[in-house]
């Protein structure tokens, strides 16, 4: 289903001419290009140039809280994982029509990652991996304030919803946000819900 207010969406791309092609293309699909400084509700970083990855990795970092797009994957079994682990939510194959980008910039501002199961099983264990390597103790690290946001974040709420339940701004929201982020080690919010529950079910054996 369709959001009522159009997505807006931002570019990351070396080529100025696949940039604005697209951009153009996009638009039939309901989605709305804008700059990046604008607040793109989800941004498409194309990683099949030379300086993509790095590209992907530095706006992960910079904005954690923005979905990020991976376009332009070469080969799903190969090069997703990486694309992942460098803080994209979601990936689209280079030989992926326009209707399945829109499809899964829809799927990224949802938080519904489009993997198949293998990617996802492999997810799994990683995460299950970092948990168990040392990663359980820094949850500790965590302040009460903290550990309220991510259970909120657990439950699925934005980060307006955490700020009106918890009676604080929504920058505020942002700033625990990014230090829970810092703390655990980790580049999406996702990955905060997968490292605590692993924590609870290993301490609750």
């Amino acid at each position: 289903m369709r959001r009522e207010r159009r997505l807006r969406v931002a570019f990351v791309a070396e080529s100025r001419l696949f940039t604005e092609a697209l951009a153009r293309a996009v638009a039939r699909f309901g989605l709305v290009v804008v700059d990046r400084a604008a607040e793109p509700d989800v941004v498409l970083v194309d990683v099949s140039s030379p300086g993509g990855m790095s590209a992907l990795r530095q706006l992960a970092s910079a904005d954690p809280e923005t979905p990020l797009l991976a376009v332009g994957v070469r080969d799903a079994d190969r090069d997703v994982l990486p694309c992942i682990e460098a803080g994209a939510v979601g990936y689209v194959l280079r030989d992926a029509s326009l209707g399945d980008l829109a499809d899964a910039a829809e799927r990224a501002v949802r938080d519904e990652p489009l993997a198949s199961p293998q990617v996802i099983a492999t997810l799994m264990r990683r995460v299950a991996a970092l948990s168990e390597d040392g990663r359980r103790d820094t949850i500790g690290a965590l302040t009460s304030r903290e550990l309220e946001v991510v259970e909120l974040i657990e439950q699925g709420l934005s980060n307006k919803e955490i700020a009106t339940r918890l009676s604080i701004a929504v920058t505020t929201v942002k700033n625990h946000v990014h230090s829970i982020l810092e703390k655990l080690k980790v580049h999406r919010r996702g990955e905060v819900a997968w490292l605590v529950r692993s924590s609870e079910r290993r301490a609750s054996q």
